[in-house]
Parts: structure tokens; C-alpha cells; sequence
């Protein structure tokens, strides 16, 4: 019996706080869209993935793909106080995934936004070139 109260008290303490922090994006999306809410990284991202000419198409409240029709497109998720960010990247039809989660995603400063953003670029740079030279056999 002690064990079924321990997983049940278990179970009650993780599920308040996973409703408790969506209840939290929801007050930090309330006035500001999530786009809006990571306008650096996005920025930052477009220049670099799409020379600034990548467009933001929000799926729903947390999510959005940012895309300019070529063979890259970059989605966003925003979810419990964390970010996602995967980036596709299509190479003679060959396809490489890179995610990364960034937790602590809820307080954002800019310095921050730009650090997370070249990250971003510097691994998927990497990934890049060695996804080319394998689908070339090199």
C-alpha cells in the first residue's frame, strides 16, 4: 500500500508541475506571439539560413516554421518553458535533422537569444558540410 501512495503522490507532483508551467506559457504568450517572444533568434537564423527573406508561418499558440521555399525550413517549439529548435536541411534529396532543446527558455535576455542563434549555426554549418560530403561520397 505505501508503494502505490508513493507512485501516486509521485505521479500528482510531476503532473501539477507540467500544468503549471503551461499554464506559465500561457501568461508569457499572452500578449506576444512566440515569433514575437524570439524575434532575435528568428532574425538571426533568416539572415543567416535565408539571407533575410525566410517567412514565419505559425502552426498554432507554440509552434512556427520559419521558410522561404528552399531546401531548408526551421521550426520552433515552445512548450513547458523550453525551446526547440529544429532545423531540415535537403541536399540532392537527402535529407539531415539537426534539434536542439534549450530548458530555462522562458526568460530570455537578447545576449541570450544571439548566443542560442549562433550556436545553432556554428553545429548546423558542421552538419552540413559533413551531410554533403557523405551524400557525395567523399
Amino acid at each position: 500500500m505505501f508503494w502505490i501512495l508513493t507512485v501516486i503522490v509521485v505521479v500528482a507532483y510531476i503532473g501539477f508541475n507540467f500544468f503549471n508551467s503551461l499554464n506559465k506559457d500561457e501568461n508569457d504568450l499572452q500578449h506576444q506571439s512566440v515569433s514575437e517572444k524570439f524575434a532575435v533568434i528568428v532574425n538571426i537564423l533568416n539572415d543567416a539560413a535565408f539571407n533575410g527573406s525566410g517567412q514565419v508561418t505559425h502552426i498554432d499558440k507554440r509552434e512556427f516554421n520559419l521558410y522561404d521555399g528552399s531546401n531548408q525550413i526551421i521550426k520552433f517549439q515552445y512548450s513547458t518553458g523550453s525551446l526547440t529548435i529544429t532545423w531540415k536541411y535537403k541536399y540532392y534529396q537527402k535529407e539531415i535533422v539537426h534539434e536542439r532543446n534549450f530548458s530555462e527558455s522562458r526568460n530570455l535576455s537578447i545576449f541570450d537569444q544571439q548566443k542560442i542563434a549562433k550556436s545553432m549555426i556554428v553545429e548546423m554549418k558542421q552538419i552540413v558540410e559533413k551531410h554533403k560530403k557523405d551524400v557525395l561520397g567523399m
